[in-house]
């Protein structure tokens, strides 16, 4: 199975202070501190693995989480281009097709003839920045199209490191891109969201809590069996602060 990854809940305990009685000051830009990861082997090769981060937060304007159902910008997942360059954008993902040739795709990239600065498709932009257009009933492709990948459609991002065998202490960040080529493209890893933490956004309360992030895998012991591994992580608030970046201790699978 070449795709690994599927997100499981987030699990989230937060306290928010009112005015009730004097709150705690925190920044507006979220601050956020490692407690603990955990490996749950289900020791079952077609069921799901969990490697479970649980990490400490502070807010000082309780503006933290998306919904899923938020697909609007800022917090959309592509962004396309009509010819003229403006950027445009299809709430439910990828556009089903472009039948007034409007959106640029690589039959523009192959009649440039000046000032092509489009990608070519090949490892890695064709996971990175084109999409594959498909008939939904022949499966026959009809087009490709070029978008840009927004960074601000997910609120948690998580990279893995993979510590090297060769004793400098030395970690490698895991290239999910590199790794999952055309058409078993995993461009963002296990990049994810939260769900909202408020239960009023009006209200602009400081919390502070725990965000137990669950990641699923079906293959990470294929990949990173008796590795070394550490994670850096960074979250992002509704309006685009983003948090300091931390780090897990060193842990391996097993």
């Amino acid at each position: 199975m070449r795709v690994i990854y599927g997100l499981g809940l987030t699990l989230i305990f937060a306290v928010a202070f009112s005015s009730c009685f004097e709150a705690p000051t925190f920044p507006v830009t979220p601050e956020i501190e490692f407690d603990k990861i955990a490996f749950i082997d289900v020791s079952n090769p077609s069921s799901a693995d969990t490697l479970a981060l649980t990490i400490n937060f502070k807010d000082g304007d309780g503006d933290l989480g998306l919904d899923e159902s938020e697909t609007d910008p800022p917090f959309h997942d592509k962004t396309y281009f009509l010819l003229n360059g403006t950027p445009v954008y299809f709430p439910e993902g990828v556009p089903v097709a472009n039948p007034k040739g409007e959106l640029i795709s690589y039959k523009t990239k192959r009649e440039a003839t000046t000032n092509d600065t489009l990608p070519g498709f090949v490892t890695p932009y064709n996971c990175s920045n084109w999409d594959v257009i498909k008939d939904n009933t022949t499966q026959q492709v009809t087009d490709t199209l070029y978008f840009q990948l927004n960074p601000n459609h997910y609120n948690i991002f998580v990279d893995f490191y993979v510590k090297r065998n060769d004793g400098s202490g030395l970690y490698d960040k895991y290239d999910w891109i590199r790794e999952f080529i055309f058409p078993n493209c995993q461009v963002t890893g296990f990049d994810g969201r939260f769900p909202i933490l408020s239960k009023d956004l009006t209200q602009k309360a400081a919390q502070e809590g725990k965000i137990r992030y669950s990641m699923k895998s079906v293959a990470f012991n294929i990949f990173f069996s008796i590795k070394t591994l550490k994670l850096k992580i960074m979250i992002q608030d509704r309006a685009l602060h983003k948090s300091n970046t931390i780090e897990t201790v060193p842990f391996s699978l097993h």
